[in-house]
């Protein structure tokens, strides 16, 4: 196989076998990658923080820190995207899986052979880019192509009972919190906060019951849900844009409506 594509690739390895270690930096000096090799998931970690990798070869069971906890370090703290490849005996699908939600991009079921480690070494380093979505915001409604907005008020005129002040009331409370709570949204979306987010969206949400947005409302479960489940999170950038456009048009009605309550 041609390993061309190795050819000045830096290489983390983290293996506290001797032979292992051996038996992959032979593989690996042929072809023109340079290695570093840490004992033990803490080494790895050390020596991350002192140089940049392209990949790292994770063993899973190694003394002071193995490669499950290692991995979570890494990406909490030191890289999300440095590809990071299991080493490892087991190789069922589940304990696959396992990998996968742990952070680690491929895994090598041990013992393997040179055709196994650079066809999984090529898979990494020559994966095509990730295609870019043909629509920029991922599905959701561009805000300049909204117009128009609709008010449901019949809860508040049910619950206000023919009391015009305590409609005014409830309306001017909705226009005083909606910007504080787009406005919380806006700070944990930055902060990449999916757990306030998913609270801060709830309360949103909660605030529409009454002074019914239903676009708005929409949004705001939606957003609330694949922010709780950390799910499509790409969507909720133009999510909340979409629902900062609709509170701006509900504004107006809001505000219309209250000076027809105040003649």
């Amino acid at each position: 196989m041609n390993t061309d594509f190795l050819k000045g690739k830096k290489i983390l390895i983290a293996e506290d076998d001797f032979v292992n270690q051996k038996l992959i930096t032979h593989s690996l000096t042929v072809t023109g990658a340079s290695f570093d090799i840490a004992g033990n998931g803490l080494e790895a970690i050390e020596l991350l923080k002192q140089q940049p990798y392209d990949l790292i070869l994770m063993d899973i069971n190694m003394p002071e820190m193995d490669g499950f906890e290692a991995t979570q370090v890494i990406r909490a703290e030191i890289s999300k995207t440095i590809p990071i490849i299991a080493m490892t005996g087991w190789s069922s699908r589940t304990e696959g899986d396992k990998f996968t939600r742990m952070g680690m991009n491929a895994y090598l079921a041990k013992p393997f052979g040179l055709d196994s480690l650079y066809k999984i070494l090529d898979d990494i380093f020559n994966a095509p880019p990730p295609s870019k979505p043909n629509n920029a915001n991922f599905g959701v409604k561009a805000p300049e192509a909204v117009t128009t907005v609709s008010i449901d008020l019949d809860m508040l005129n049910e619950l206000a009972e023919g009391d015009n002040e305590y409609k005014t009331t409830i309306i001017n409370m909705f226009l005083e919190s909606m910007p504080e709570s787009i406005q919380k949204m806006e700070d944990d979306l930055a902060a990449e906060d999916w757990d306030n987010f998913y609270k801060s969206a709830h309360y949103a949400k909660s605030s529409l019951s009454v002074v019914r947005v239903p676009d708005m409302h929409t949004l705001a479960n939606t957003m609330e849900v694949n922010a709780k489940k950390q799910e499509k999170l790409e969507t909720i950038a133009p999510s909340l844009k979409l629902f900062k456009k609709y509170y701006e048009l509900a504004k107006e009605l809001l505000h219309e409506e209250v000076r027809k309550l105040s003649s």
